[in-house]
């Protein structure tokens, strides 16, 4: 009895993951292309680029947190606009969630 395999196409969510990474790694080469220009232009796409990455990528966070285990002097100020951003979105939730009730 031979056993078929079947393929499956992907689901929206995932191609709308795919896409998502797919971006990111395009917004982080722009950025790399925008670095020799004058002014910060670089900086901030390739920045954008690499949040998008990361959330929307599991090996873009694992590598994340490896690098910041290593390196935390040099991811510090990253982790701490990260702790702030997600202190601001639970506190506007919390709000919210009182609003409502």
């Amino acid at each position: 009895m031979h056993r078929r395999f079947t393929v499956h196409a992907p689901s929206l969510a995932r191609l709308r993951q795919l896409a998502l990474i797919g971006t990111g790694w395009t917004m982080i080469g722009l950025g790399v292309l925008i670095v020799p220009l004058p002014g910060p232009g670089g900086l901030p796409v390739m920045l954008l680029g690499g949040a998008i990455l990361l959330r929307n990528s599991a090996d873009a966070r694992r590598l994340f947190v490896r690098m910041k285990r290593r390196h935390p002097r040099l991811f510090h100020p990253v982790e701490r606009i990260r702790v702030k951003l997600r202190r601001r979105r639970h506190e506007s939730r919390t709000s919210a969630d009182n609003q409502q009730a």
